[in-house]
């Protein structure tokens, strides 16, 4: 740190070097457990902490620079000495001025290279106030902000199902025709959560199945049918760098029950969402297809196991198929395939699959989709083959 002192008092093309003290790692994007120190000129190394009960788990690495960003470049060698699964360089990531306008960076090395360390080069930042995340992030704050937006419309209801381990609300938003003379019963019924929550491409795909449903292109879609929402199932996880878990350390995607939720043994945000769920399979509107959304590599990737509606009072796999592509001009997102495996029964597409037969969606990708913009009009793409897909009423 002695070194830091002397580069602090230095002035580079006009502007006062980065100082460690200019960068903070806690916030709405945190990573719980990182060091930072400075080995050069606007160079920095951050050793990563690890998720709660995984020590061989990384957190990924997100910060803010609160100051004295503008003028100065960034060099950020970041290690996770003891390596192991979900390597904190498997996707691109993000930097902002704003929280609203994000600029895909790239490791240098990416995980097939190495596992353990590996560097990004940011350019000359134009503003002193810089944010940096994994993907293009989506914080719980965020969240926030879009809720306080959506459930402005006469057509959202949001539902409060409790309260994560760290003090946060978990909320599901309910998306009908309020006026709609369509009983809830003949309504179709999706059901749309995130259960890993690093997986930030994922948020902004339901953003925009959001935002197109409250459109006036998705009144329609409205009147007939209803959207259950949960966009956080593990609220806590952006302000610590999780990427795929609880404070409890448990993978929120081998967390379903098909038993049943248990309190006793499930990780707590899963059973307060599974059993809203379960009391949604006994109401009057019980649920007809359930989207499991998640962020691997590539386009986004949808995955189905078919429920009973497919081939009877709906098309078949093919032509929701041929529905997603024909309103997919630039292929952001690869054609629809059935799943023929076994279904996993912890898993938030196969659990419910298992257990009530609804038709199971797993729908993963987009790590190759490097802006919000793509990413959100992917979710656009998918609300619009769902409303297409399922004509009509409910029989």
């Amino acid at each position: 740190m002695s070194v830091l002192l002397t580069l602090c008092l230095t002035i580079v093309s006009g502007a006062q070097v980065l100082g460690v003290e200019d960068f903070t790692m806690e916030g709405p994007l945190g990573s719980a457990g990182a060091t930072i120190e400075a080995v050069g000129t606007n160079h920095f190394k951050v050793t990563l902490g690890h998720a709660p009960e995984k020590p061989t788990w990384s957190n990924k690495v997100q910060f803010t620079i609160l100051q004295n960003a503008k003028g100065n470049d960034l060099t950020l060698d970041v290690s996770f000495p003891v390596g192991g699964s979900y390597e904190f360089n498997e996707y691109f990531y993000s930097y902002s001025y704003d929280g609203e306008e994000w600029h895909p960076v790239q490791w240098e090395k990416g995980r097939k290279l190495s596992k353990t360390d590996d560097r990004l080069v940011f350019p000359t930042f134009t503003e002193d106030t810089v944010y940096v995340g994994h993907q293009v992030p989506f914080s719980y704050e965020d969240f926030l902000r879009y809720k306080a937006q959506w459930e402005a419309h006469p057509d959202v209801k949001a539902v409060k199902l409790g309260t994560s381990l760290g003090g946060r609300d978990i909320w599901r938003l309910e998306v009908t025709g309020s006026k709609s003379e369509t009983p809830p019963a003949k309504r179709w019924v999706h059901h749309v959560s995130n259960q890993h929550p690093g997986e930030f491409n994922s948020h902004w795909r339901i953003v925009g199945l959001m935002e197109w449903l409250l459109s006036d292109e998705g009144a329609g879609c409205r009147d007939r049918m209803i959207f259950h929402v949960i966009p956080f199932m593990s609220p806590d996880a952006p302000s610590n760098g999780w990427y795929r878990v609880n404070q409890q350390g448990i993978d929120m995607n081998r967390s379903y029950f098909e038993g049943g939720a248990d309190k006793a043994k499930q990780a707590h945000e899963a059973y307060i969402v599974q059993s809203d769920l379960e009391r949604l399979m006994a109401s009057e509107a019980p649920v007809t297809t359930i989207w499991s959304m998640h962020t691997w590599g590539g386009n986004v990737e949808p995955l189905v196991r078919p429920g009973p509606e497919f081939g009877t009072t709906v098309g078949t796999v093919e032509d929701f198929e041929a529905i997603l592509h024909g309103l997919d001009p630039t292929g952001l997102v690869i054609p629809l395939k059935a799943r023929s495996n076994e279904p996993n029964g912890t898993y938030w597409s196969g659990g419910p699959h298992k257990q009530f037969g609804i038709s199971g969606f797993l729908c993963e990708g987009a790590g190759a989709l490097y802006t919000k913009e793509e990413n959100v009009e992917s979710g656009r793409i998918l609300a619009r083959g769902l409303a297409a897909f399922y004509q009509g009423t409910r029989p």
